[in-house]
């Protein structure tokens, strides 16, 4: 990327990020392991690259990296492993679709967030942003796919994943340039803790741990460390906007290779959820570059 602008170095970084992560949705469907077995391996390698990486990167300084995060640093690595364990959860429980259509609006809870914990106004365009994708949800959570997957139970814990995300994220903003790696490494812990408290330790079926090392090892790393470092680049707005292409394209990939149809309201609502950030970021980028 060295001839590269700043800008296309971030849209490269944040492309190429979300082309990462996509496959990850499908292999959850591909992989027959239980539930509890496949939290913890999954986590379990993702936690080991990332710590490998710290230590090799920071060496002694780690200590104090870790130190120096403080409650905040302790909060997202909580907030962050329970949204793993969410996110799990809501696959298992529910479709793809509505999972991730979910997990979409993210960004609007972390408003919120930021609203009653930094006293940061909420202007018209992100109140009625909030208001579309609440619809959307509504929607898409009173519908049924064709396959029975869709359960109340899996779309609960979309939106509790996505409600600890943002609180993840609004918990970082009160150690401003500090690097929350450490913490992530840190949440891995808490989906491997609740997999063994569930039973599931124990060995995946025969032929689902190259699965798992290829989500936790290479997909979860790699994408976080993509998409984390596009806004030193480009606005984050524009991050956002490009990971819409992972919540508009995933489930159309799980539907076409797994054969998993999330249904007419799962869709209509899906496309109110993703409209309304399509158009919302859009005019906050606009705003931005003017």
């Amino acid at each position: 990327m060295g001839n590269l602008t700043e800008r296309q170095r971030g849209l490269t970084m944040a492309f190429i990020g979300i082309m990462v992560l996509m496959p990850d949705t499908i292999l959850f469907r591909l992989i027959d392991t239980n539930l509890w077995t496949l939290m913890i391996w999954r986590a379990g390698f993702q936690g080991a690259v990332l710590w490998v990486a710290l230590i090799l990167l920071r060496g002694r300084k780690l200590p104090e990296d870790v130190r120096t995060l403080g409650w905040p640093g302790a909060g997202f690595a909580l907030a962050m492993g329970v949204a793993a364990v969410c996110f799990n959860l809501a696959i298992a429980w529910t479709t793809v679709a509505n999972t991730l259509f979910i997990l979409a609006a993210m960004p609007l809870w972390a408003a919120l967030l930021s609203w009653l914990m930094m006293g940061e106004r909420i202007d018209l365009r992100m109140g009625l942003t909030i208001m579309a994708a609440m619809i959307g949800i509504g929607i898409l959570v009173t519908g049924n796919d064709e396959g029975g997957v869709a359960h109340w139970s899996g779309d609960l814990a979309a939106l509790g994943g996505s409600f600890t995300m943002a609180a993840g994220f609004s918990l970082a903003r009160f150690a401003p340039g500090r690097s929350m790696v450490p913490a992530l490494a840190g949440s891995t812990f808490v989906p491997v803790a609740f997999g063994i408290a569930m039973g599931g330790l124990a060995l995946p079926l025969q032929g689902d741990m190259g699965f798992l090392f290829v989500m936790g090892a290479i997909i979860a790393p790699l994408s976080f460390a993509l998409i984390s470092s596009a806004p030193r680049y480009i606005p984050s707005t524009e991050v956002s906007l490009i990971m819409l292409l992972e919540t508009a394209l995933a489930p159309i990939l799980v539907w076409w290779i797994v054969g998993e149809d999330p249904g007419p309201r799962a869709i209509l609502g899906g496309v109110i959820v993703v409209a309304a950030l399509l158009v919302s970021n859009l005019v906050g980028l606009r705003r931005i570059r003017a």
